[in-house]
Formats: structure tokens, C-alpha cells, sequence
């Protein structure tokens, strides 16, 4: 008897913007993502190699302003603006969680890209392990949370 077996991996999130004094939501936007060759590759090494090249923890959430549609081959932002470490992570029945906050005065501007880095060390570096296009827009006077999922099935 022939057994298949796949994975399936499956990316989504949830921007949420805060007035930065009230914490009232101002905005809510959602987008499902691209999973990069990189970033299965990532997987693949880290399943079938003593000595991986990348360690498999994401770490860093990164804005951009690139407006290239995401694309497998892809491995950084294509307009780097700023990013931050991962603020928690967790995971439960085949689901990861990860949430990145954006502060007020860290940054503001219109992005249209963000990406999920894997061993890096400011969000510029590391494996692009998934990458989206989005339309945000967020100003001094608000705070962007990013709740990150990724579903094996």
C-alpha cells in the first residue's frame, strides 16, 4: 500500500493599527502571505542537517515599501524601511504565532511589503522565511501590532 503524506505550510496576518493615547482600533487589515523557496529550504535543512546553515526561529517582522508582487524566489524586502524584533512568539496544534509591535515614534509612513526573518540579526538579514504586499499606513500619532500566523497542514 502506497502511503503520501504533505505538508502544507500557510501563512496569514493581521495588521492592527491603535490610536497610540486611547489604544482604540483605528484600522484592521488582513492578508495571506507567501512562504519563500528560502524559507522551506530552511525547513528542509534544518530537518535533514547536523550543522544547518540558519537556525529555523523566527525572529525579526520587517516593513517595506517595495510594491514588486511577493515571489518565491525571493530573500529580502525589496525596500527595506525598518523592523523589530519579534515581541512573543508561541505555538499550538500545528500553528505558530508570532506578533510584532510597532511603537508610536519607531516609525511611520505608508508600507507596502512586510516580511518574517528567521536567524537575523536586524531584519535585513537572515531568511526572508515569508514575505507579503500590503497597504498600511501608520503615523506618529498611532501603534501597529502584527499577529503573524504559520499553518502546517
Amino acid at each position: 500500500m502506497k502511503v503520501q503524506d504533505q505538508i502544507k505550510i500557510k501563512g496569514h496576518l493581521k495588521f492592527t493599527i491603535r490610536d497610540k493615547k486611547t489604544g482604540k482600533i483605528k484600522r484592521v487589515a488582513e492578508y495571506d502571505n507567501l512562504i519563500t523557496t528560502v524559507g522551506r529550504q530552511l525547513l528542509a535543512d534544518n530537518l535533514t542537517n547536523g550543522s544547518p546553515d540558519h537556525t529555523p526561529r523566527i525572529n525579526f517582522v520587517a516593513l517595506g515599501s517595495g510594491t514588486t508582487a511577493p515571489a518565491n524566489a525571493d530573500t529580502a524586502l525589496e525596500t527595506f524601511i525598518y523592523a523589530n524584533a519579534i515581541a512573543s512568539e508561541t505555538n499550538a496544534a500545528n500553528v505558530a504565532y508570532f506578533t510584532g509591535f510597532f511603537d508610536a515614534t519607531e516609525t511611520t509612513g505608508t508600507y507596502k511589503e512586510a516580511g518574517l526573518f528567521a536567524d537575523s540579526t536586524d531584519g535585513t538579514d537572515g531568511v526572508l522565511f515569508s514575505h507579503v504586499a500590503i497597504d498600511i499606513t501608520k503615523s506618529a500619532t498611532e501603534t501597529l501590532t502584527v499577529d503573524w500566523t504559520v499553518t502546517l497542514t
